[in-house]
């Protein structure tokens, strides 16, 4: 039987918060403008998996103090000049420096572990902005060692992009490996794994296994925004 896979609009609802959840929104519109920056993250997923983190406990002043703090540092990086409007900075280089340092900041701050986490995740994404792939991939493979889920699968994922995007294919698959293990709700993005996973098979010339994790995602999730890709994907092999 399929496992329940979320939408956007439930994953929201999940969430409860009106702003943790406009954060969502957010980067998901990021992702789509940038997309080209992020070695083909699904922005939008890891987006929603990276913010679900901050569910457990929004009531706390520390709690509140460190949201706010995150929110700030978030708006560099997601920032984008209105229409008529001056930039603030000179080009993308100049405003994911910001970020970083600002991101960096937050490490030390007495936050709550969740923004700290979040932070670290961030900073890797801008060394990934600013070309700085080595320093992305050691921040990103020591929070895959020590986060916990479902935080780790949007670690994960970004991880297992890299590494197929650096060649390192059978590193992406043990990634993805590890986190197609886990339950949904641990794990939510089961049907974007096996597609990634597949995708990677092919690369490797293993086109059978491929067909088969393909034929998984098709059986196990029919209503998955997935199943449309896996199929293309799945004629696509001889």
């Amino acid at each position: 039987m399929a496992e329940k896979k979320y939408s956007h609009k439930q994953m929201k609802k999940l969430m409860k918060e009106d702003e943790v959840a406009s954060f969502v929104d957010k980067a998901i519109k990021w992702g789509k403008e940038n997309k080209t920056l992020v070695y083909g993250i699904a922005i939008a997923i890891i987006a929603a998996v990276a913010i679900y983190v901050a569910v457990n406990s929004y009531t706390t002043n520390k709690t509140e103090k460190s949201e706010f703090a995150f929110s700030k540092a978030t708006e560099i990086f997601y920032y984008k000049p209105k229409k008529n409007e001056t930039p603030k900075y000179k080009n993308k280089e100049e405003q994911y420096k910001a970020a970083l340092k600002e991101f960096k900041s937050l490490e030390n701050g007495n936050l709550t572990e969740s923004v700290k986490l979040r932070a670290k995740f961030y900073e890797a994404l801008c060394n990934l902005n600013l070309n700085n792939t080595p320093e992305a991939e050691k921040i990103l493979e020591n929070l895959f060692n020590t986060a916990p889920y479902p935080f780790k699968t949007t670690v994960g994922l970004t991880l297992a992009n890299i590494k197929s995007n650096t060649g390192e294919l059978d590193k992406a698959i043990n990634i993805l490996d590890t986190l197609l293990k886990q339950d949904t709700l641990k794990n939510p993005v089961k049907d974007y794994e096996l597609l990634k996973k597949s995708k990677i098979l092919v690369k490797q010339g293993k086109l059978k296994e491929a067909k088969e994790l393909l034929n998984q995602l098709i059986l196990d999730y029919p209503d998955s925004a997935f199943a449309t890709d896996a199929k293309r994907e799945k004629e696509n092999i001889s």
